[in-house]
């Protein structure tokens, strides 16, 4: 069968890579969960502050007119006093009653005096109980408001509380994140160099063996023909009938191997010929095709070739 593209590697390092990037894949998810929360908890205690404001905008504004409102009962008050007392002072004050004025024959003067009397009896006090009644409004209102005020206020010690948490479990979650990434980075690079090994080792025991050399490759210096195993020689056969320069229909499968460039590329530095990523496989020497496939099986054994009789 022909390679289709760069082969999965499975060392021993493989599943705890595997458990590794679950782990991080799981942990990035409640990451953004985390984040979601802190959003929506910064955005809950943004309103509960506005709400703050607002009622000490309010009791600002009721203190202000109740403030105000003395003021103008205050004057009010001097100023009926005031009214009351001159009047009385103008129209003579040794009248006992407005009848008595008024058989004086002084009309103007019996009903300043009838004035007087009516402010003297009542309407003081009712002018005043109207000022109270407006007073004690708002300060009924600015008490109505002290209340909320201390709701909001609580609102928003709450709302801080959460978002508080949530901030140091999105926090504790990137450190963990981090821990993961570097032990996931760690486990990959000694993945790779387990690979590398192993390639380098499975070529070094195939050249060993050879009984001959080879001719040059394209660009690179002359390298012993490894030896091919039972399989490898199959591959051969089956794959481009011993035919190293054979390129498959639709020119995507190339050499004896029939490697796909991608594959070849992947493979061809771990056989110590990195010079030859880039080149076509069937440009190539025999030489070094033989000792890229002697490589890629230390790798990954028949699964790049998994499909022809040779791995059934």
């Amino acid at each position: 069968m022909a390679l289709t593209g760069v082969v999965g590697v499975r060392p021993a390092g493989a599943d705890q890579i595997a458990s590794l990037k679950g782990e991080a894949k799981a942990i990035a998810q409640e990451l953004v969960q985390a984040q979601l929360s802190v959003d929506a908890d910064r955005q809950r205690y943004g309103v509960a502050a506005v709400a703050v404001a607002s009622d000490a905008r309010s009791m600002a504004d009721v203190a202000q007119q109740v403030a105000q409102d003395e003021q103008q009962i205050d004057k009010e008050v001097l100023e009926v006093r005031r009214q009351a007392v001159t009047s009385y002072m103008e129209a003579g004050g040794g009248a006992s009653s407005a009848e008595t004025v008024l058989f004086t024959g002084n009309a103007e003067r019996s009903q300043l005096a009838s004035e007087y009397a009516a402010i003297a009896t009542g309407n003081i006090e009712t002018s005043l109980d109207a000022l109270a009644l407006t007073r004690r409004s708002l300060q009924g209102e600015e008490a109505l408001l002290a209340k909320q005020q201390l709701r909001d206020q609580a609102d928003v010690a709450v709302q801080g509380a959460s978002l508080s948490s949530a901030n140091t479990a999105a926090r504790q979650l990137e450190v963990l994140q981090g821990q993961v990434t570097g032990q996931l980075a760690a486990a990959v690079a000694a993945q790779d160099a387990a690979q590398a090994a192993a390639a380098t080792a499975a070529l070094a025991a195939a050249r060993h063996s050879a009984a001959a050399g080879s001719a040059p490759s394209s660009g690179s210096s002359p390298v012993s023909d490894p030896s091919l195993n039972a399989f490898l020689q199959c591959v051969v056969e089956v794959e481009s009938g011993g035919n190293y320069q054979a390129v498959s229909p639709d020119g995507q499968f190339m050499g004896a191997f029939q490697f796909s460039q991608s594959t070849w590329n992947t493979a061809a530095p771990a056989a110590g010929l990195a010079n030859l990523v880039g080149v076509a496989p069937n440009d190539a020497s025999k030489a070094d095709q033989d000792a890229v496939a002697v490589a890629l099986y230390a790798l990954d054994g028949d699964r790049p070739w998994l499909g022809d009789r040779c791995s059934s």
